[in-house]
């Protein structure tokens, strides 16, 4: 055997270079923006249930970011306002959200 080969297999075997891990330009954005709570809607009352469930109500009022069409609302249009149910014996006043109407 030449002394060529024996060198390479006593050689031990390059490390591969790792790239430079580079950050999603998306990630950092979406990670400073958070969604917003039902507390910072306003008229929200933190000590009353929810007359409906606080994600599902935002995508069906259409309200930005929890619905992303072309006719979706700000999230300054959400507003909560006290209701009263009859109905109900042991909670008679919950939180109920609404949109107010577009201004002009």
């Amino acid at each position: 055997m030449s002394a060529k080969k024996i060198a390479k297999k006593k050689a031990k075997p390059a490390t591969k270079k790792r790239a430079k891990r580079v950050s999603k330009k998306t990630a950092g954005p979406a990670r400073k923006r958070k969604l917003p709570r039902k507390e910072d809607v306003p008229g929200y009352t933190p000590g009353l249930p929810d007359l409906q469930k606080w994600p599902e109500i935002a995508v069906v009022l259409k309200v930005r970011p929890f619905y992303s069409g072309k006719d979706s609302v700000p999230f300054s249009r959400l507003h909560a306002r006290g209701f009263r149910d009859p109905a109900d014996m042991r909670n008679p006043m919950k939180n109920e959200f609404y949109l107010e109407p577009a201004a002009g």
